[in-house]
């Protein structure tokens, strides 16, 4: 037979062979997968297959090879913890350990069982560029009131549209007076509008934009410094377990929204100017707090809340927060601060914990240092175009409390509420080691709330003779602080 000649069935067989058999090497993992063999089992069990190597390759759900092909290092990094679809890696008591036990005072949970503020969607960043929008035909989100006092509520279900907010229910008779719970206007919104369902599917239309997670408003057209407290201690009233280490079950607030105010109080510089420094508008509290007691918050002002009017569809906002002092004023009783309504709220005696943690933490001093100092502060105003002591006064008792200090092995700090005095970390850091704050009397004494909680923290506020607010006295106590006001020459 020439070489030339058609290969015989024999031939034809032996190549079809040749072909199988490398294919199935070359993909043994498919393979067996294919026949129902488990590779890790294999290993395990010391079947003939285990010496192809086949376990080198194989990375089960968990991300690691299967048990029996586990070298030292995997071991070293992972450990032999047990893992299962849908839980964390460990022996299985993590599983049921409650809330505030345990070496962290940590409480593991599920992912399954893990639900967001609205019981629908898991909050830690699951939603995805799918689910900008909603299309909810008929069945449009009702407004739906979660916590309520006067001038501070929560909101789930907030529409905003071509310049007008709008609450949606048919529930609205149930609902407290509009005017106890959002009465200021201003550039940004004019009164708010409660509508019926049938009313807002003729406005909204059948689909709108969400605005996931938590938001915080500031309704008022002038900003406070109790602002950011208030709607904190509003916020907080959804959990009252926090613990006294801070832990608590509630996301973080993703945006806080000044809708009266522009970003900046100066005018716009020429095009050409646009690396130009602007004068940013007063928010009631240095932009550095607000970051470090809450670091994944975005402000947004009047230009970000006008964007979202301009828009073409409704957007909604999943959970809004608002604080609004007009609406409170009317339910003070005299001599009462504006936040004083949100107090009102139950809420766990550790409320105010997780933003303290944050803000002690953010300068690494949470946790108390053995055989530390006693701190005092004097948080003064003498550089400040607001109340302050004499001159004469002040310098007598920065002698008094240094002296004080040096026969008690006690640390003092003479600190500025001016920046350009003491800047903002060295303020920060001297308030948050403290055990007793002192100042004189002001909304900038709301900072002293950062103070170490002990049994004997304690701010104490100095008034002209005559004069005494409540403010801090109430604040202070709210979050677990002694309280003193003396009377001096302011």
């Amino acid at each position: 037979m020439r070489w030339t000649a058609p290969p015989e069935r024999r031939e034809i067989g032996l190549v079809l062979l040749c072909f199988f058999a490398y294919f199935l090497a070359y993909n043994i993992e498919v393979t067996l997968q294919v026949l129902g063999i488990d590779a890790a089992a294999t290993k395990a069990k010391g079947a003939v297959l285990s010496r192809l190597g086949v376990g080198n390759t194989v990375i089960g759900d968990d991300g690691l090879r299967p048990a029996g092909w586990r070298d030292k290092l995997e071991l070293d990094v992972f450990g032999d913890w047990e893992w299962s679809q849908g839980h964390v890696a460990g022996d299985g008591t993590e599983r049921s350990q409650s809330k505030g036990s345990g070496r962290h005072g940590a409480q593991w949970i599920a992912r399954k069982d893990v639900q967001d503020i609205a019981g629908v969607q898991e909050p830690f960043g699951d939603s995805t560029v799918n689910d900008g929008l909603q299309n909810w035909g008929k069945d449009l989100p009702e407004t739906a009131i979660v916590g309520h006092a006067s001038g501070y509520t929560i909101f789930d279900n907030v529409y905003i549209f071509n310049g007008t907010v709008y609450l949606i229910t048919d529930s609205a008779a149930a609902w407290p007076p509009l005017s106890t719970m959002v009465a200021s206007t201003g550039l940004g919104f004019k009164e708010w509008q409660v509508v019926s369902i049938e009313q807002g599917r003729k406005i909204m239309g059948e689909y709108g934009a969400t605005i996931r997670g938590v938001s915080w408003l500031a309704a008022d057209e002038q900003p406070h410094n109790s602002t950011l407290f208030g709607l904190w201690k509003t916020y907080a009233s959804l959990d009252t377990l926090i613990d006294a280490s801070g832990n608590t079950a509630l996301p973080p607030p993703r945006r806080l929204i000044f809708p009266h105010s522009l970003s900046f109080t100066d005018e716009d510089p020429p095009h050409e100017q646009y690396s130009t420094r602007r004068s940013r508008v007063d928010t009631g509290f240095h932009p550095y707090t607000l970051k470090a007691a809450f670091p994944s918050i975005t402000m947004m002002y009047r230009e970000d809340w006008e964007d979202y009017h301009k828009m073409e569809v409704p957007y909604v906002f999943e959970r809004l927060v608002v604080a609004d002092r007009t609406a409170a004023a009317p339910a003070l009783e005299n001599g009462q601060p504006v936040y004083a309504p949100s107090m009102l709220l139950g809420a766990s005696a550790n409320w105010w914990e997780p933003v303290r943690k944050n803000m002690a933490e953010f300068f690494g001093e949470y946790d108390v240092k053995t055989k530390a100092k006693k701190v005092i502060t004097y948080l003064h105003t003498q550089g400040a175009q607001i109340p302050k002591l004499a001159e004469e006064d002040h310098e007598a008792l920065v002698k008094a409390l240094q002296s004080f200090g040096k026969s008690k092995g006690y640390e003092v700090n003479i600190v500025s509420t001016e920046t350009f005095e003491t800047d903002w970390p060295t303020q920060m850091t001297a308030i948050v080691k403290s055990s007793v704050v002192v100042g004189v009397h002001g909304y900038h004494l709301i900072d002293a709330l950062f103070m170490r909680r002990t049994s004997q923290s304690t701010l104490v506020e100095l008034f002209p003779k005559d004069k005494f607010v409540r403010d801090r006295e109430l604040a202070a106590h709210s979050v677990g602080l002694h309280y003193r006001a003396l009377w001096s020459n302011v």
